[in-house]
């Protein structure tokens, strides 16, 4: 299956359009007022069966469940069980997340080869030359071990990430929880027009964290010196810069919890693609290198 640019920025803006959809929704957790609805709240002896829904039985009764007992019970600090229980859950996914930016960037790595392709069909739509074409496209894509469904694994976790979403929302003892001055049940905004310092501070690194989780792809990128902006790259960044203050308006009027399970989940986004870059990106960078070099030698070897 082939997908043109057009189709994958189309893809792309539905995705945000359903995940900005879904953050809506969630809202529903909360009263007109910011606070907790008290038949959505959660605590350990909230009833665990399918009567709550197949996507609370499966995924958010259990990670609520797993932070209380875990921040509350073992470690006496649910804030604490927030940050472990997110780290557990990004060291679960990493394997999927891992095999989706490899594949991304070897993408962008054939974009020179996939483009002469492109170019060398251009204006022939005869059935033919359309199905050489894609013949062409898919022996590039073998030759560099890529897989067009790798790059939409990604979307396999939004699912656990949606659930995460909805436990720190639900969890009962974290509205009665403070932490560095700061009431994890409070909306942030309320506090900073009355100018306290804490939960200024707390949206200044939800911010901060939230930019550089979006921008880290790109700057990992350049380290390539065969780097170069494209359109879609573009797009890209402007849907990034849209998430970003869409965050940012969030964080400050929900829940500090909300805030909390941000600054965690971007700064692991941080050290997980710079992670991603180092050790498995790069390297697939030599191995596109190392196929680009194999064919090219092939065709001259061929020529003589």
């Amino acid at each position: 299956m082939i997908l043109d640019n057009k189709t994958k920025k189309y893809l792309k803006i539905i995705c945000l359009v359903l995940f900005v959809v879904a953050l809506t929704g969630c809202t529903a957790n909360l009263d007109s007022s910011g606070k907790l609805i008290a038949k959505r709240a959660i605590n350990l002896n909230t009833p665990w069966t399918m009567k709550s829904g197949i996507f609370d039985f499966l995924l958010v009764i259990p990670i609520s469940k797993s932070i209380i007992y875990l921040g509350d019970v073992l470690l006496n600090n649910i804030a604490l069980g927030v940050i472990l229980i997110t780290i557990l859950i990004n060291i679960i996914i990493l394997p999927i997340m891992i095999k989706s930016t490899v594949s991304q960037q070897k993408m962008q790595l054939i974009q020179p080869e996939m483009e002469r392709i492109q170019n060398k069909y251009k204006g022939r739509k005869d059935q033919t030359s359309q199905m050489r074409m894609s013949a062409e496209i898919q022996a590039l894509y073998k030759k560099n071990d890529i897989s067009m469904l790798a790059s939409f694994t990604t979307f396999l976790t939004l699912p656990i990430m949606f659930a995460m979403w909805q436990a720190v929302q639900r969890i009962e003892i974290l509205y009665q929880t403070n932490m560095f001055g700061i009431n994890l049940g409070a909306k942030p905004i309320d506090h900073v027009f009355k100018f306290e310092i804490a939960y200024i501070v707390l949206l200044a690194i939800v911010a901060l964290t939230q930019y550089f989780a979006m921008k880290i792809n790109t700057i990992m990128s350049k380290r390539n010196p065969k780097y170069r902006e494209t359109s879609q790259m573009q797009s890209m960044n402007m849907m990034n810069n849209f998430m970003t203050l869409f965050i940012i308006y969030f964080a400050a009027i929900m829940p500090a919890a909300m805030s909390l399970y941000w600054m965690t989940t971007n700064i692991i986004t941080i050290v997980r693609t710079w992670y991603i870059y180092i050790y498995h990106v790069e390297k697939a960078q030599k191995e596109v290198d190392q196929a680009n070099t194999n064919y090219l030698t092939k065709r001259q070897n061929k020529n003589k």
